[in-house]
C-alpha cells in the first residue's frame, strides 16, 4: 500500500478471539495498515512499534491472590517503544487504565471494552450496540479518533476510562447473576414437576418481556450448566475481590458466584474454569 494512503497505522498485541475479531474487521476497511503481535508467536515486538495505534487484546485471568492479573499486559506495554496511542480492549479492573497511564506517561491509554460472545464475535465486532471509549487525563484528546477508527453502534459515549471499566464489569456480572438465578428457577420447576417443554414454555414467556430477553436464559450450554469459560467467572470472582478491598458487601452477586461454584462442583467440574 501506498504510505501516502495509509490513514492509521494500527497494532494488535494478541489474536484470540477478541483481537481476531478486530483483525478482521480492520482487514476490511481501506487506507488501514496492520501491525500483529501474539505470545502465540504471529507477527513480533518490533513489528507491533511499527503501530501509531496499538490495541491491547491479552489475557487478563483471575488471580486468587490479587484478582485481575493485567501483569501480560504491562509486559508487552513495558516493550513499546515511543510515544503511542495503546487502547485497552482486555477487561480491567476499574482504575487500572488511569494507573497504565500514571506508571507508562509517554503513552496514550484508553479503555473500549469489548462486548462479544464466542459463537457470534466477528457479527458482535462488526455490528456492536454499543461503542464506548474511555480516556485519561492525557488521552481525552484522542478519544474521538479512536470512535471513528471502530464501528459504528446505536449507543457511542466517550467516557472517562474509569466508567468505562466499570460498565464492562456491570454488564458482564449482571449476565452471571442472571444465569445464576435461572437456573434456579429451573430447579424449582423441576422439583415442582415440569417436564422440559413446560419448561421451555416459561422461558419463553419470560423472554418475551423486553425488560428481561433471551440472552443467558439457558439452561444447557455446551453440555453443562452455570456460567462458564474466560469471562464470567473470572469477572464475578474479580470484581467480588476489589469490593472486598473497598468494604463494600455485594451480597446478591456474591450468592450467584457460590451458587455456580456448587453448580459446577455438581457436575464434576472445578469451580472457575
Amino acid at each position: 500500500m501506498n504510505n501516502d494512503l495509509i490513514k492509521y497505522k494500527i497494532g494488535i498485541a494478541g489474536l484470540g478471539m477478541v483481537g481476531g475479531s478486530l483483525r478482521r474487521y480492520f482487514e476490511k476497511k481501506p487506507h488501514y495498515k496492520l501491525f500483529l503481535y501474539d505470545l502465540k508467536g504471529i507477527g513480533s515486538l518490533d513489528e507491533l512499534n511499527r503501530a501509531d495505534f496499538v490495541y491491547l487484546c491479552l489475557p487478563t485471568p483471575y488471580n486468587i491472590e490479587i484478582g485481575c492479573d493485567i501483569s501480560v499486559i504491562e509486559k508487552v506495554v513495558s516493550q513499546i517503544k515511543g510515544n503511542k496511542i495503546l487502547i485497552i480492549k482486555s477487561t480491567v479492573m476499574p482504575g487500572a487504565t488511569d494507573k497504565l497511564q500514571e506508571k507508562y506517561c509517554r503513552h496514550k491509554f484508553l479503555f473500549n471494552p469489548e462486548f462479544l460472545t464466542e459463537a457470534t464475535a466477528d457479527e458482535d465486532m462488526c455490528f456492536p450496540d454499543r461503542q464506548i471509549v474511555g480516556y485519561t487525563d492525557k488521552s481525552y484528546d484522542v478519544a474521538k479518533d479512536i470512535l471513528q477508527q471502530l464501528p459504528l453502534a446505536p449507543f457511542e459515549r466517550i467516557a472517562p476510562a474509569v466508567v468505562a471499566e466499570f460498565i464492562k464489569y456491570g454488564g458482564n456480572t449482571w449476565f452471571s447473576v442472571k444465569v445464576a438465578k435461572n437456573n434456579e428457577m429451573y430447579d424449582l420447576c423441576k422439583k415442582f414437576g415440569l417436564d422440559e417443554k413446560k419448561w421451555e414454555m416459561v422461558v419463553d414467556g419470560m423472554a418475551a418481556d423486553k425488560r428481561i430477553g433471551r440472552t443467558h436464559l439457558t439452561i444447557m450450554h455446551k453440555n453443562k450448566r452455570g456460567y462458564f469459560g474466560k469471562c464470567l467467572p473470572k469477572d464475578a470472582k474479580a470484581l467480588l475481590d476489589f469490593a472486598k478491598k473497598l468494604e463494600v458487601d455485594m451480597p446478591v452477586l456474591e450468592a450467584a458466584d457460590k451458587y455456580n461454584d456448587k453448580l459446577l462442583e455438581s457436575q464434576g467440574y472445578k469451580k472457575y474454569i
